[in-house]
């Protein structure tokens, strides 16, 4: 016979408490410690492919973002808030998305700007309009393109050279497979070369995908990032790649594995504060993600289009959140809610 329990006894032992009910505490610091630690991989393999100088552009990255917010909070008489460790991550991001061969002010410029403009200016962490690394990436890239338009070979962490680099240059192979191309051109390397990092230039956080990869799982599996954003970026963008060459998988493989895709899509386009942050809206923002960076892969002649396409996404993401706010329990229709940025 089952023994008899005590209701009063089981009311002792429950814990109450208003919601939300959260398993576990989430400060934004640990958040942003998590994506530093992603960044690793990257980070080694860029020091594995281009050499020692890749730490230094590392430490000139994240010095100057960290210096920019704590002086632009102590001119302005706001909080000091770098222990966050969003400015860390903001400026080690700027390095990445520059080649080796790029100089020591333009790192600066790119941390500055996108700590000083693009976040303290639009009211600091959280409430961002535009991502601040992706908004750097595109106004130096605009501004300064006769220093990152030349694909640099790189020449390994003992190789001779710029910085550790052999001081070979070229188009880049997106611009070989871009601009109405439908077929892989033989400047392109092997899809194995493209997917390792093999003898791969360009900036140097983006040649290796593998290592890229691995900090996208690393992210997923510690529920820092929804896998669903940089899964469907990526897999929109190489689908209409498909459609345009009538599905040569080569081709698509090729854009899959070339550019900022992968990159942009694990660490830029997973951004809390300037992405969408419903569940519905989340899946608009990543392809509207994708069907932009194809759309302008195939219609420009200009290589790229991942920080285009980010950044024009977070422009809408206030206006979809607003439209796709999940309905209450209860409701037949969604809740009204004017989108405002400083809200979010």
């Amino acid at each position: 016979m089952a023994q008899a329990i005590d209701p009063n006894e089981i009311k002792d032992k429950l814990r109450t408490g208003p919601s939300p009910h959260i398993r576990k505490a989430r400060t934004y610091y640990g958040v942003m410690t998590e994506v530093l630690i992603a960044l690793i991989p990257p980070a080694v393999a860029a020091t594995f492919f281009f050499g020692w100088w890749v730490i230094g552009m590392l430490a000139i990255g994240i010095g100057t973002a960290v210096a920019s917010e704590y002086i632009y909070q102590k001119l302005t008489y706001k909080p000091i808030k770098i222990h966050d460790r969003s400015a860390m991550v903001t400026g080690a991001l700027v390095a990445l998305s520059l080649p080796v061969t790029a100089p020591i002010w333009m790192i600066v410029f790119g941390s500055v700007f996108a700590i000083v403009i693009v976040k303290q200016m639009n009211g600091g962490i959280g409430k961002n309009y535009f991502n601040p690394a992706v908004a750097a990436r595109v106004v130096t890239k605009a501004l300064f393109t006769p220093w990152l338009a030349n694909w640099v070979l790189p020449g390994g962490f003992l190789g001779s050279g710029y910085r550790g680099v052999d001081a070979i240059s070229s188009a880049t192979p997106l611009e070989s497979i871009g601009h109405r191309a439908q077929t892989v051109s033989e400047q392109v390397p092997e899809l194995f070369d493209l997917f390792m990092g093999f003898n791969l230039g360009g900036n140097i956080g983006e040649t290796s995908k593998i290592a890229i990869l691995i900090g996208m799982l690393y992210l997923i599996f510690r529920g820092i990032i929804h896998p669903k954003i940089p899964i469907l970026y990526i897999l929109t963008t190489v689908l209409v790649m498909g459609f345009w060459s009538s599905f040569n998988f080569e081709f698509m493989m090729a854009h899959a594995l070339t550019g900022t895709l992968f990159f942009g899509a694990t660490y830029m386009a997973t951004d809390y504060s300037s992405g969408s942050l419903t569940p519905q809206g989340k899946t608009v923002f990543a392809i509207g993600c994708g069907l932009l960076t194809a759309f302008f892969r195939i219609t420009f002649d200009y290589p790229g289009g991942v920080g285009f396409a980010i950044l024009i996404m977070n422009a809408l993401s206030p206006f979809i959140d607003s439209k796709l706010m999940p309905r209450i329990y209860g409701h037949e229709r969604r809740p009204q809610v004017k989108f405002n940025r400083q809200k979010r």
